[in-house]
């Protein structure tokens, strides 16, 4: 049995991230803010709650020490929590940016600081950052959450080049657009934001948590076993395409309208 622990594990990909560990027979540590959005990791004997906030150190010392005391280690560790706040750069405030910049790359850093000595005495750990195809493009209105996001990134291949004759893996995904409730303010903001997307992804369509999950769990398996400092996008094609224009629109074969997402079968 492997041990895992998963922050912002109360929704969206951490949520959809620890169900999938927890389904193939691993233990769990979640880690939120929110302590009643890990209520749900009560129902199973092999998981673990932790309320607190990562860009704190008493939280990230807390949940390794939680995963050692209840479950005996720590071998997989992934680093997901994060905000994104929506807003030009005439109203970042710097409690905004601190605040970003504490959850988003901070808590990386200090959750993988707490978690090393313990993963150091894994046979197979492994450490999964969330960083964001915001930290590899530029985009609007997301200037902070995007330089946190393109920090995590580069500290994890900084961090896998220092860890790897140490057993240590290190890799990192970048989701594109997800369905997730990181979305809500975006859309409370412009309701029109989910359709303009899924016109910019090659597969028409955005991501469900569960097939950027998909992609941590395989990085936290023996599957992956050399992959090291690897930078993944899951995002549908968005980064394949250089932005001079818009993918092109699916037709069906009469010529006719544009396929529904998520495709025909």
């Amino acid at each position: 049995m492997r041990v895992a622990v998963v922050t912002g594990a109360g929704s969206g990909i951490g949520r959809a991230t620890a169900r999938s560990l927890l389904k193939a027979g691993d233990a769990v540590v979640g880690v939120d803010l929110d302590a009643t959005s890990l209520d749900w990791l009560s129902e199973h004997a092999l998981g673990a709650a932790l309320a607190g906030d990562v860009s704190s150190v008493e939280t990230n010392e807390a949940m390794v020490a939680l995963a050692q005391s209840r479950f005996g280690g720590l071998d997989v560790l992934v680093l997901n929590a994060g905000i994104a706040p929506v807003g030009s750069l005439r109203k970042l405030t710097p409690e905004v940016i601190d605040r970003v910049l504490g959850v988003n790359l901070r808590g990386v850093v200090l959750g993988l600081r707490a978690a090393l000595p313990a993963l150091e005495r894994s046979q197979a750990a492994s450490v999964i950052t969330v960083g964001s195809i915001s930290g590899l493009l530029g985009e609007p209105g997301m200037a902070i959450y995007a330089a946190s996001k393109a920090g995590v990134i580069n500290f994890t291949r900084a961090a896998a080049v220092e860890l790897g004759s140490r057993g240590v893996r290190v890799n990192c995904v970048c989701p594109g657009p997800t369905l997730t409730g990181m979305s809500g303010p975006v859309v409370a903001l412009d309701p029109s934001v989910p359709e303009a997307l899924r016109g910019n992804v090659p597969l028409q369509r955005l991501a469900q948590p569960e097939e950027i999950a998909a992609v941590i769990c395989f990085l936290a398996s023996p599957a992956a076993s050399f992959v090291h400092g690897a930078v993944i996008p899951v995002d549908g094609g968005i980064t394949a395409n250089v932005g001079q224009q818009p993918p092109p629109v699916a037709m069906n074969g009469r010529g006719g309208a544009r396929v529904p997402a998520g495709g025909v079968s």
